[in-house]
């Protein structure tokens, strides 16, 4: 079997049914597609049952409650397939997905196959996002791969999450398997980057052929300041690695650091949840963070991007916070105009 599809889920019913129906209509036939249930209280385990006892090519695992990093292990552990293709339970993937992937495999026996994805958001594409190289296939790591795998000095990096990529199985699990279950923000990254420091092929893909949908009660969207504080065990979670090759590493880890408190001041700004600055300052300079920040450097960035983070360095976050709050409301103006 080449494809192992590992849907994991909680709380979707109004998405699954499409997710589903996006991996039985796939043009490749040899997969198999396992829907882990993690314990969800709705009517998502019938939905999975259901399905189950239409289609042979589909396994349920119906597990206690334990997060996404336990949902994909529960996965992976039951998966048979030479390449493992992660997908959300509210997301889709192209018809063609799979057809795609098992053609890139086939003439360049890679490691791991990477796609762009489309954010979708009532059925409008509002932005496409992808790895930020040129398609091709990739075995000089050192040189393409690794300057941009936390973060390069303009802010480009590869893309952080692991669905939307068909990871060879052998090489995916132990890393799975290997991630601390404390990881609640950020597992993808903990598992997509020792998947790159030990592939040797690596094929990029333009192919929008996953479509993330954008929805405002998503487990990625809420806004909690104490998210800096989970930024804080990924970075220790990253560390456990071997970095010998990446010959910049502590300049990206920096520059991530200070990227992901700079984004978590954003969101902050975007939602206007301007009561939660004092809690932001207090948990940056308690953490790791306050010394990474200052370290950090970049080339070209956006000028709004520059002036924020010359204010976090210099400890002005009430000030960042507006800049960026006022920033969001003129493009909101702009945007209507």
């Amino acid at each position: 079997m080449l494809f192992s599809v590992i849907v994991p889920i909680y709380k979707v019913e109004e998405y699954l049914p499409a997710c589903i129906e996006s991996v039985l209509n796939q043009t490749e036939a040899d997969f198999e597609l396992i829907l882990v249930d993690d314990g969800s209280p709705d009517a998502c385990p019938a939905i999975c049952d259901r399905y189950a006892e239409r289609d042979k090519r589909i396994k349920v695992v119906h597990k206690e409650n334990g997060g996404l990093a336990s949902a994909r292990r529960a996965g992976i552990r039951v998966a048979e397939g030479e390449y493992v293709f992660n997908l959300d339970s509210d997301d889709l993937i192209e018809q063609d997905t799979l057809e795609c992937a098992r053609r890139i495999i086939s003439e360049t026996d890679c490691d791991i196959v990477s796609f762009a994805y489309k954010w979708v958001k009532n059925g409008t594409t509002v932005r496409v996002t992808d790895d930020g190289l040129p398609e091709g296939l990739y075995t000089d790591l050192e040189t393409h791969i690794y300057p941009r795998l936390l973060m390069d000095k303009h802010m480009n990096h590869i893309s952080y999450y692991l669905s939307g990529k068909a990871v060879k199985r052998t090489l995916l699990t132990p890393h799975q398997l290997a991630v601390d279950e404390k990881i609640s923000l950020g597992e993808d990254l903990c598992v997509v980057i020792p998947c790159y420091l030990h592939a040797k092929r690596v094929y990029i893909s333009k192919k929008c052929a996953y479509h993330y949908t954008v929805r405002g009660d998503s487990m990625s969207k809420g806004f909690r300041a104490d998210q800096i504080l989970l930024v804080e065990n990924v970075i220790g979670e990253i560390e456990k690695n071997d970095w010998t090759n990446v010959a910049d590493f502590e300049h990206q880890l920096c520059r991530y650091a200070c990227f992901m408190c700079f984004t978590i001041l954003a969101a902050a700004a975007e939602g206007n949840h301007k009561a939660s600055i004092k809690a932001i300052r207090e948990n940056i300079e308690g953490s790791r963070h306050n010394a990474l920040i200052d370290c950090a450097e970049f080339g070209t960035i956006s000028p709004k991007s520059r002036m924020a983070i010359f204010l976090m360095k210099k400890k002005r976050y009430k000030t960042a916070y507006s800049v960026l709050n006022l920033a969001g409301k003129i493009r909101t103006i702009l945007g209507r105009g």
